[in-house]
């Protein structure tokens, strides 16, 4: 049973990128843009088949994928390559790729969504016997909750989100209560053992939901996991978490053979994380990535003439190459934890 565990979760992740890619093929195709290849998987083709003027490959390794325009990475501005679209098009055929995993991820998200009918909302709807910090100037039954030391919430999940980013346990939480929002200082929070479990000890609201209401909280679920990936980013530039705590594929498919072993939904969900993930990276303005690639179209925009692509090639084939080292490290980090965990 683990083996096909295994199997789903490379093939989930492979899809992934395959999404990703394709997004970039359909608006490369829309702007008239030549693909000459298509690859599903990465490393040696073990077939191929050309359908009109791309010639797509099934590869022997399960992960990645490309999409190979004409004119990626050459100084040639004929019809049909892509340095010769227009620079709306070519910012939008490499933003398509990011723009793919935002909506498989959104659209995981709902499907999951919508069979439920009822949920949670953001509303305190009670306190446990003991809870401390209720009263006209700290919590009260049928506050909404708005936001915790500027962390908006949005869903019952950001409560906790935001408890767990503050620095210690008082907290400025901004209600909105009897239709006026009213900012409470110094709120004392911190979790306690309540009737066998430890919480923070408060109940919340159960709401039933329209087909709108399931929209919008795939939405905010959706907006959640970006969110999520941003605070990541900011907490490794920042030091509070190391590189080596970083994963790649075999991690990341360790993680999803777990979750899978688990709960389908919850797996289900983790990939649609690991979709906006990949979109959210994959916009950063670094050299190599999509994002990087948009930074050059932005400069010729305002410079009103493109870097040459000599040079611009350069710079990607350092980023590509910093990248690579930076994936082989965190591989050898994800085997180094399995190992141990044996």
């Amino acid at each position: 049973m683990t083996i096909l565990f295994i199997i789903l979760a490379i093939l989930a992740f492979g899809c992934l990128v395959i999404v990703h890619e394709f997004g970039h093929f359909l608006a490369a195709k829309a702007a008239g843009v030549r693909v000459l290849e298509f690859w599903v998987g990465m490393g040696p083709a073990i077939a191929h088949h050309k359908f009109g003027e791309t010639d797509f490959k099934l590869c022997i390794l399960p992960f990645g994928g490309a999409c190979v325009m004409d004119g990626e990475d050459t100084e040639d501005e004929a019809p049909g390559t892509l340095a010769g679209a227009p620079l709306g098009w070519r910012a939008l055929i490499l933003a398509a790729g990011a723009l793919m995993n935002f909506l498989l991820g959104f659209l995981i998200v709902l499907v999951l969504v919508l069979p439920e009918s009822t949920g949670t909302a953001p509303v305190i709807d009670s306190f446990v016997d003991g809870f401390p910090a209720q009263g006209e100037t700290m919590l009260m039954e049928g506050d909404r909750i708005l936001s915790i030391d500027g962390y908006r919430v949005l869903l019952v999940s950001d409560v906790s989100t935001a408890l767990s980013l503050g620095g210690d346990s008082s907290y400025d939480i901004v209600v909105r209560r009897n239709g006026e929002k009213i900012t409470l200082q110094n709120v004392t929070l911190e979790p306690a053992v309540y009737d066998g479990v430890e919480r923070y000890g408060i109940d919340f609201s159960v709401v039933q939901m329209s087909v709108a209401d399931k929209i919008q909280n795939a939405v905010y679920r959706s907006y959640n996991y970006a969110r999520l990936v941003w605070i990541s980013l900011e907490q490794l530039v920042t030091g509070k978490v190391g590189v080596n705590q970083l994963s790649g594929p075999v991690g990341v498919t360790d993680v999803l053979v777990q979750t899978a072993q688990s709960s389908m939904v919850s797996f289900f969900l983790l990939i649609a994380f690991i979709s906006i993930n990949l979109g959210v990276m994959n916009l950063l303005p670094l050299p190599a990535l999509d994002g990087g690639r948009l930074l050059f179209v932005l400069i010729e925009l305002i410079a009103r003439r493109p870097v040459p692509r000599k040079y611009e090639g350069y710079i990607h084939f350092g980023g590509f190459a910093v990248l690579m080292l930076l994936m082989l490290y965190v591989t050898w980090q994800d085997i180094m934890r399995l190992i141990g965990a044996a």
